[in-house]
């Protein structure tokens, strides 16, 4: 061992989690429940992005806990392994801690969810909508409309601050000009608010909208151009905007 004092977690025989005291960035206590903050092996120190551990523990006995845990923390004895919790024996560093509720990792900083959309049938003859959920947030979406529309309805605004999605041509338009991307809001009372920027200039305003159109002439340069919007628990924003005039545009 290196000298620090390292500390394990097991939730299951296949779900475990070890890190080590010198990572500890602090714990929470809450209602039969404790959460273990460490800097997260995968994207470094962060204010967003720490590993937690949840540690279920006896109502009202969360604060003792706590002070076990501690105690666990600042364990004397150089290169010492401290089991914290383990649920597949049934032992735990404190009489009050009972289980290990879940172990949530940091996503790793370097990488951005994406998804390629490639509809399997036009969109004026009904090809399926991609219905979005809060779950894909902060995922980019390319979206192929070389030979059909692409269409996607966001999720309801009300409980979802801060749920953002952007959306890429990923391909130049179809020939014909008839094809497009569609963002829909989930019902005509969720508006889409702000400015569509085509080639640096405004070009449209959404002031309660449920519809945003990026035209597919957009994209005739061969993709690349995308727009973005953001959530903030009462409508949709805009963000981004096209590299050519006239691309993007919005109504009811």
């Amino acid at each position: 061992m290196d000298g620090q004092n390292y500390v394990v977690f097991h939730n299951d025989s296949n779900d475990s989690y070890m890190n080590s005291s010198a990572n500890f960035r602090g714990a929470d206590v809450g209602t039969t429940f404790i959460d273990i903050y460490f800097v997260s092996a995968t994207i470094g120190t962060s204010a967003s992005g720490y590993d937690k551990v949840r540690l279920t523990v006896t109502a009202t006995k969360e604060e003792q806990a706590l002070e076990d845990v501690a105690a666990a923390m600042a364990g004397s004895k150089a290169g010492k392994v401290t089991i914290m919790a383990d649920d597949v024996n049934s032992k735990y560093i404190s009489d009050h801690v009972t289980a290990v509720a879940s172990i949530t990792l940091a996503s790793k900083g370097t990488l951005r969810n994406t998804s390629t959309t490639t509809p399997s049938g036009d969109g004026s003859t009904g090809s399926p909508t991609v219905t979005l959920t809060a779950a894909d947030s902060g995922t980019t979406y390319f979206a192929d409309i070389s030979t059909y529309t692409v269409a996607y309805k966001l999720p309801a605004v009300s409980g979802n601050a801060g749920v953002h999605y952007k959306f890429i041509l990923g391909v130049a338009s179809d020939a014909e000009g008839t094809k497009d991307l569609i963002i829909t809001t989930a019902a005509a009372a969720d508006d889409i608010i702000g400015v569509c920027l085509d080639a640096g200039a405004v070009h449209d305003t959404a002031t309660g909208n449920s519809t945003l159109t990026f035209d597919t002439s957009a994209g005739a340069a061969g993709g690349g151009d995308r727009v973005g919007v953001v959530c903030d628990g009462t409508d949709w924003y805009v963000e981004d905007g096209t590299a050519l005039s006239a691309g993007a545009w919005v109504s009811s």
